[in-house]
């Protein structure tokens, strides 16, 4: 576990990421990781002098297996597991629709791709448990948990994809709204896009773009890729 900013703790792999924000003596993880990551929280808290009893929620920036992957392992540890009310379909297993991208989406004759899908693959990305229930949150909403996140709605890659502000921090939780890095292989590490194929609506995730591009920070931190030092309005920019 890497500390990327005030309080603020990064976990993944270098292929994705979940973060852990504390505030005094409890926590808010942003996002649940693969379905096997939950040890590696468990073990990242402990490294702080915090456990599972002290995490207040985890907000989920959307409800692909690489996001909520140990959602329902938390919540079995009663831990209260927030989404965008567009999102609780996804979460409880009742969408009815395109759920992510498939295998054939993806650009297979690249070795990034099979090193970016085996690293998943061996932390569960392959299962999603699906969540009894859980709470929702609507646009613009400030919670009431360590580090304040207000919630921005950023919908195209999902239909509730959200992104986290946290203002008093100066940070932004882009989630796959914006990326900083290519995981396929092009080398690109810079603020970009998921590829299209990626995205339940392209035009629609770009448009969203503006939502982070207008909030004040200087630090994002991306579901994929490194931190990005710089103001949004500036990563939007890049990755136009």
């Amino acid at each position: 576990m890497i500390e990327v900013g005030e309080q603020i703790y990064r976990l993944g792999t270098p292929h994705h990421n979940f973060y852990v924000v504390t505030e005094g003596g409890k926590a808010t993880v942003v996002d649940a990781g693969c379905s096997k990551e939950w040890p590696k929280l468990v073990g990242g808290l402990a490294a702080i002098g915090l456990g599972a009893e002290d995490v207040e929620a985890i907000v989920v920036t959307h409800a692909h297996a690489d996001h909520i992957g140990f959602g329902r392992e938390a919540a079995d540890a009663t831990i209260d597991v927030r989404v965008h009310a567009d999102e609780e379909p996804r979460a409880l297993g009742t969408f009815q629709g395109r759920k992510a991208a498939e295998a054939t989406d993806l650009p297979l004759w690249r070795i990034g791709t099979w090193r970016f899908l085996t690293a998943l693959i061996r932390v569960g990305i392959m299962s999603q448990p699906v969540l009894e229930s859980v709470t929702t949150m609507e646009d613009g909403e400030t919670l009431d948990l360590p580090g304040s996140p207000t919630v921005i709605h950023t919908p195209g890659h999902t239909e509730g994809h959200v992104a986290f502000h946290l203002p008093r921090r100066s940070v932004v939780f882009t989630g796959d709204g914006l990326a900083t890095r290519d995981l396929f292989g092009s080398n690109r590490v810079s603020p970009q896009m998921m590829p299209d194929a990626f995205h339940l609506d392209p035009a629609m995730a770009r448009r969203s773009l503006e939502r982070i591009s207008g909030l004040e920070a200087d630090l994002l931190l991306p579901g994929h890729g490194e931190p990005f030092h710089g103001s949004p309005a500036a990563a939007v920019a890049a990755a136009s």
